[in-house]
Order: structure tokens, then sequence, then C-alpha cells
């Protein structure tokens, strides 16, 4: 049986959430989940889809659903999350509830090339494909595409901002710092959700007119709405944000989460580019105000504006995402 997600399951998903980070504390080639493993990445997104969990022999796993087809945004997660290949039993249960979870979606879907689970990280991929079960073995039943890849920062680094690396960036928030000595940053709150909506919109329109990227500007149009989302109930979906005021005006904000104990997940950075160094300086203030080992800022959606500007701050890693599909011939 499936429920559909409401506020009231933010409780449940991270219980099992924080098993499986009490399982990664073991595996230590690996930094964190994707961004995507958290509650608010996908609650702010309920006007676009409709969410449904169920709890599968041990693990949350999450459903979406665009008109008549299903997928999953995350892999399933639990107790026995990114289990060490040698140990069977653990690898068998993983696999039996994909097996479920792609029979699931086969029998509720109207268009099958839908179905997958996107948000794989790297090691479930390397599991499935050294899994060995027998002849029917994971590797042949899935496989894997690269989807996405997110850019993660040592937090320090960010603070610290050392040597000719990163001399632009000391130069924009300085400059900025001189130029506008009165700015003020105080921490998000709701009741500055209505200012920032209105930021959105004016950056929006100034962004697609520099970059009229189909694409991109369709990303931003169904972005606006989980913005909103996000700033009208970053309290009760523990969103952490700040904003900078500039003559009493909200002139950017960002809004981010914590993932696990040491990675901050950068949702939201707008700032009113009239401003030059406003965005460097209220990254820069972020990173400041955060405790977390790890900045993970997310991926480029193949924007090569992004993408520039995310490999200039010189990212740690690059953390690559996949969606597990099944093969055609399983």
């Amino acid at each position: 049986m499936l429920h559909p997600l409401i506020l009231a399951d933010q409780q449940i998903f991270t219980d099992y959430l924080a098993r499986a980070h009490r399982r990664l504390q073991f595996q230590t080639d690996f930094v964190a989940l994707p961004s995507a493993y958290a509650f608010a990445s996908h609650y702010i997104w309920r006007d676009f889809f409709d969410f449904y969990w169920a709890i599968w022999n041990g693990y949350f796993c999450l459903f979406a659903k665009q008109a008549e087809d299903y997928f999953m945004p995350i892999a399933p997660f639990g107790d026995d999350s990114y289990p060490k290949v040698k140990n069977g039993t653990d690898t068998e249960n993983f696999v039996s509830v994909l097996d479920r979870a792609f029979n699931f979606m086969l029998s509720q879907s109207q268009r099958p090339h839908i179905i997958r689970i996107e948000n794989m990280p790297t090691q479930l991929c390397s599991l499935l494909s050294e899994a060995g079960i027998n002849s029917t073995s994971a590797s042949k039943r899935f496989h894997t595409a690269e989807t996405e890849t997110e850019f993660i920062y040592c937090r320090q680094k960010l603070v610290d901002l050392r040597g000719n690396t990163y001399k632009s960036k000391r130069h924009a928030i300085n400059a900025f710092k001189a130029d506008y000595p009165l700015a003020e940053v105080s921490p998000y709150s709701p009741n500055k959700a209505e200012d920032c909506l209105r930021l959105y919109q004016q950056w929006s329109t100034s962004r697609t007119e520099t970059f009229p990227d189909q694409v991109y500007c369709a990303l931003l149009e169904d972005s606006s709405l989980a913005h909103r989302t996000g700033l009208q109930m970053a309290d009760k979906i523990n969103l952490f944000g700040l904003v900078v005021k500039i003559d009493c005006r909200i002139c950017a904000y960002t809004l981010g989460y914590a993932l696990g104990a040491d990675t901050f997940c950068v949702l939201f950075e707008v700032a009113d580019l009239r401003y030059p160094g406003l965005a460097q300086f209220i990254f820069h203030q972020l990173c400041i105000q955060r405790t977390e080992k790890w900045i993970n800022v997310m991926g480029d959606s193949g924007l090569q504006n992004l993408k520039r500007v995310k490999m200039s701050y010189r990212p740690s890693r690059l953390e690559k995402c996949f969606a597990l599909r099944l093969t055609n011939d399983a």
C-alpha cells in the first residue's frame, strides 16, 4: 500500500534516512548522499508531482507520479542501504526491493520508458554491477546512465578564499562591501517570503533575457513554484536561509538544508544582478555561518553558464548521479 506524502511524513522519512547515514559511516570512500536525499528537495515540487511512499523490506521507497506514470526520484534507503557486496543477504534484499519497485511501476504506468530510479549514487551502481548473485544478476536486470554531476566543495576553503584560485571571488566580495557598507545580512524567515518572491520574478526575467536558452527558461518558470513552496514552508521543512538587504530592501536570498552531519546543500540562491559582487557575497556569508565540512551546490542541469560558475569555485569533488532502468531483454 502506498501513502500520499504529506508534511507529517517528514519524520519517518528522516528516521529512515538517518539509518542509511549510520550505515554510510563505514563507507570511508564516500562524502555524502546526493542532494535529493532530503524531504525538502521533494516536498517543494509537490505542485508538479504527486508523491507516494511505502516501507518494503526495511527500505523507505519514494515514488513520484506525473500524469499516469510513476518513477522513483531517489533509490530505496534504510537499515540495509549500501550493503557490502560480500554480504550476499543484504545485497539480495536490496535487489528484491528494486524488483518490487519496478514491477509496481510497470503495472501502474502508461509509458514504460518513463519508469526509472533517479539519483542513484555511484556506489549503489557499483553494488549492482558487482553483485553477481546468479545468472540473473542485478547487472543483467538493470542498466544505469549518468544523469547529473553535483559540485561539492570543502566549506573551509570557501570561507578562507585563499590564493590565486579565489582572487576574483575575493575581489568581488571586497568591492561589494566597499560599495554597500550598510548591506545587512540576516536569517531568513517565512515572513520575508513575498519580498523574496518579488525578487525571484525580477531575477528570473533578467536571467531569461541574458540567457534565452529554451531549457533554461523552462527551468526558471517551473522553479518559481518550488521557490514559493520552499520560502513559505522553510521553517516546517527544515530549511536554513539568509537574506541581504540594501536600503531596507531584500536584494538576495539563499536557502538550503543539512544532508547528514557533514554536508550542507544549497537549494536556492537568488541575487539582484544590479549589485556586482552580491551573489559572491551571500554565498560567502552562507559558508561562514554553516559548520558542515562540505557544501553541495547540486548540479548544473546541463547548462554551460551554470557549470562555469560552479567550476570557478574549484569543487573538491564532482559526484556523479545515475538513473537506473530495466534492461529491455531482462
